[in-house]
């Protein structure tokens, strides 16, 4: 259910800045988003996939001293993060082909593909940052770890 609420949070988002766009005249964040999403996202995947290696490493460590840690939840939201990433990436593509074809066109076609690629860009970026945070909840909890065995 909070998925739900947050890509419906994404959408808003992406219909309101697709909005501002028409309504200031510019067109530099669509054109660089249809220039770039893919690039930018499977940058956004490598970097992610890097960072969820070292805290893989790191709840690897701790399971060690402490067996009885059950991560199984952290490492199932681990895996959904880059499934997340990869439908990202299929549905951008899918949506440059569709602002591409000459075959499909229909009103509002280049608005839609706007707020699709917008909301895809937030939702990848707050993967991110939600990954980002994970490494420094990873820290904490060994420094704890190593204060309690002092």
């Amino acid at each position: 259910m909070n998925t739900i609420k947050n890509i419906s949070f994404y959408i808003v988002l992406g219909i309101i800045i697709t909005f501002l766009g028409k309504f200031l005249e510019s067109d530099f964040l669509f054109k660089y988003l249809k220039d770039n999403i893919i690039g930018l996202l499977l940058t956004l995947l490598a970097i992610n996939t890097a960072t969820l290696g070292l805290i893989a490493s790191k709840i690897q460590d701790i399971v060690v001293d402490y067996p009885k840690f059950d991560f199984s939840s952290t490492i199932k939201e681990m895996k959904t993060s880059l499934l997340e990433q990869i439908i990202l990436i299929c549905t951008s593509v899918i949506t440059l082909l569709l602002l591409d074809s000459n075959k499909i066109d229909f009103a509002y076609k280049t608005d839609i593909g706007n707020v699709i690629l917008t909301t895809v860009l937030i939702y990848s970026v707050t993967i991110l940052w939600d990954t980002g945070k994970a490494v420094f909840v990873v820290i904490e909890e060994l420094q704890n770890m190593n204060k309690n065995k002092k």
